[in-house]
């Protein structure tokens, strides 16, 4: 079985991380494949929810594949292409249109939290433990990485994290921000499942410029001001908008195309 699969059903779309074996320690292949289902969820699928989940309860993922690491060390030029797909992956991740949201439980370290804070919501159970270790690799976290870092968990906390190295539990990650919701092991898919269906019922359209506006304030994209504000200024000219206010002034749900 694949190492990363992807599945689509009642507009909603799963990435799965399938490598239980290893704790889904991340492997250039499977970054590879992350990217290319991002393709597949933006050109193709076109879903209004990704879910990033995996197939163990015990780990979200290890992080980087210790032993490829110790190959790609040899190969400079490997290893740098191992870099870039990383990146790619992750860039794609966080540009998808539709929302996201990451499923944690277990070790989620190094790659693994670089995948969940690519996303937009991050539910855990309280068995999930949160690092960022390039201090101890005497590594840097790239600018990308840590931009998403210092977004979500503000400047002193990330500082913390990158520096230190620790190793922070679920009910810390919790008070930091880092995660959206942690709820108990055996009602996480429920609380996974209700996020998803919340974010189905409202508007494609909203979803998607209120990403590309919070990520513009947020300096993560390269959006003129005058961009952004077309999304606002558009957004009364669209069928989303008709339907809404339609819905509201009917006094029902409204029903998104």
């Amino acid at each position: 079985m694949s190492t990363i699969s992807l599945t689509y059903e009642d507009n909603i779309a799963r990435l799965l991380l399938n490598r239980p074996e290893k704790y889904n320690a991340l492997t250039q292949s499977m970054w590879q494949k992350i990217a290319e289902a991002c393709d597949q969820v933006e050109q193709e699928i076109k879903p209004r929810v990704l879910i990033v989940e995996s197939a163990s309860e015990k780990a979200f993922s290890a992080g980087a594949d210790i032993q490829e690491l110790q190959t790609l060390l040899a190969a400079p030029k490997t290893l740098a292409e191992n870099n870039a797909w990383v990146q790619t992956a992750q860039q794609k991740l966080t540009k998808l249109s539709c929302a996201t949201i990451a499923k944690l439980s277990g070790i989620c370290v190094g790659g693994g939290l670089g995948i969940a804070t690519a996303c937009d919501f991050r539910v855990s159970s309280p068995q999930s433990r949160f690092a960022i270790t390039p201090a101890k690799l005497g590594l840097v976290y790239s600018i990308s990485d840590t931009r998403r870092l210092v977004n979500i968990i503000g400047y002193a906390k990330a500082k913390e994290l990158l520096c230190t190295g620790k190793q922070i539990d679920a009910n810390t990650a919790l008070q930091w921000g880092l995660l959206t919701d942690l709820v108990e092991a055996e009602k996480l898919d429920a609380k996974v499942n209700e996020i998803a269906q919340s974010l189905c019922n409202a508007s494609s359209y909203s979803i998607c410029c209120v990403k590309q506006t919070l990520d513009y304030l947020a300096g993560a994209n390269d959006m003129s001001e005058a961009s952004v504000q077309a999304l606002f200024d558009n957004a009364f000219k669209g069928d989303d908008f008709t339907e809404g206010a339609q819905a509201f002034l009917q006094k029902r749900t409204a029903k998104f195309i």
